[in-house]
């Protein structure tokens, strides 16, 4: 496990926003050896923290070995250029803290694609300005510098690997199309688990696969840590003559490294295509509201702010609210608590699937266009071809009943 010292600098130190980069750190398999804090008057524009802070973070520094200075903050590349070569460590922001936990946690190709993608456009980033700060090597104003020269070769370098990295997202985007058109034809209605981190989503989808009694190989991986999941996961979901597609899509966060909403918005965009959001939310999370806030935000930065959405406040175990209770669009649950998952199943029958009756239909041959009409208007369970027509045993919206009412024998 990597050691590293954690600077907590800002104008304004929140609890709830500190105790969360710890989570953050921990995520990343690393330990916290010491912590600074200082309370900031105005931002240092070389190093972000004051002199003084600086040259005792430096003190501490000589008499440990670490592999890394943590800063709360996002800084330029000028401060993390300049802090490096102060200290002689490496020195990284909180998007650096939550890009290198998506590198480290990514599993499918397109996710590791993405990752990288976002990793390069930042280190890119960081080479802009770089070259005033590099010595001459040479005595002739009219060459460059060796310096200068390694600059030249990792901007090409890394020019030349972004190109790769987006021309392969590009085709597999094409995949997913294929994928998600496939899909839209089966008309199987989708649900998108949607939520802040660690609120509980991959929980809720593990327990509604186990009450569709879905085998132990689809279960995905679940643990109380922030992004313990990053790869989109989608399920079917049957209940019944009912079934339906769940897909578990990344945790939010706030402050997401804009890099990491470009990345993955290709992602995330699965949620376009639902026909029910469900935002997760941690309601033992003491600031939940402002997590909310977060998720709201993302969803709005990704024009997929209007859809219908169920907000479901989960770990209600840890709190003093009732659970399962529903308050217009909002349901109190334990995703721990079977009932709380029959609640929730109800919920999404509710908001997926009109009220149907059972019956059974004649179709005539030569009205044949009538059975092609119901295969997109209700769940046909059972066909058979006889002389005087197709026979069906159909679940039917109720507001269809009139329609086919001739036919029903």
């Amino acid at each position: 496990m990597e050691q590293v010292a954690v600077v907590f600098g800002a104008q304004t130190l929140h609890e709830e926003g500190i105790q969360e980069f710890k989570e953050l750190v921990a995520a990343c398999d690393m330990e916290i050896v010491q912590e600074f804090r200082q309370v900031l008057r105005q931002i240092h524009g070389n190093t972000w923290i004051g002199k003084g802070k600086c040259a005792e973070i430096h003190t501490f520094l000589q008499a440990h070995a670490l592999d890394a200075v943590l800063f709360f903050n996002d800084l330029s590349p000028l401060q993390i250029r300049n802090l490096e070569a102060y200290w002689n460590i490496n020195v990284m922001d909180r998007s650096d803290l939550i890009l290198e936990i998506f590198a480290r946690r990514a599993k499918s190709k397109a996710a590791r694609l993405q990752i990288e993608n976002a990793q390069l456009k930042r280190q890119r980033s960081r080479l802009i300005g770089s070259k005033k700060h590099l010595g001459r090597q040479s005595a002739s104003g009219q060459n460059k510098g060796l310096g200068e020269k390694q600059l030249e070769l990792d901007r090409r370098r890394i020019a030349s690997r972004i190109v790769s990295t987006t021309r392969e997202l590009k085709q597999l985007e094409k995949t997913r199309m294929t994928q998600r058109n496939a899909r839209l034809q089966s008309r199987l209605p989708l649900v998108s688990l949607i939520g802040y981190t660690n609120a509980g989503k991959s929980t809720i989808m593990n327990a509604l696969l186990q009450y569709s009694n879905s085998s132990k190989e689809k279960y995905v991986y679940e643990k109380d840590m922030l992004f313990a999941t990053l790869d989109t996961s989608l399920r079917r979901i049957d209940l019944g003559h009912q079934s339906f597609l769940l897909s578990d899509t990344v945790g939010f966060v706030r402050d997401l490294p804009h890099e990491l909403i470009e990345a993955f918005h290709s992602t995330l965009e699965e949620a376009c295509y639902a026909d029910l959001l469900i935002e997760v939310i941690d309601t033992s999370y003491a600031d939940y509201e402002q997590q909310m806030k977060v998720t709201s935000d993302t969803l709005q930065a990704l024009h997929i702010g209007n859809l219908p959405i169920l907000h479901v406040f989960n770990k209600c175990d840890q709190t003093d609210i009732p659970y399962p209770s529903m308050h217009g669009e909002h349901l109190f649950i334990s995703a721990k608590n079977k009932e709380c998952i029959e609640e929730l199943i109800n919920q999404i029958r509710l908001r997926l699937f009109p009220p149907t009756t059972m019956v059974k239909l004649c179709i005539p041959y030569e009205k044949s266009n009538l059975y092609g009409r119901l295969l997109t208007q209700a769940q046909i369970l059972q066909r058979d071809d006889f002389e005087d027509g197709i026979h069906l045993e159909v679940a039917l919206p109720n507001d269809l009943l009139e329609t086919y009412k001739a036919y029903m024998h």
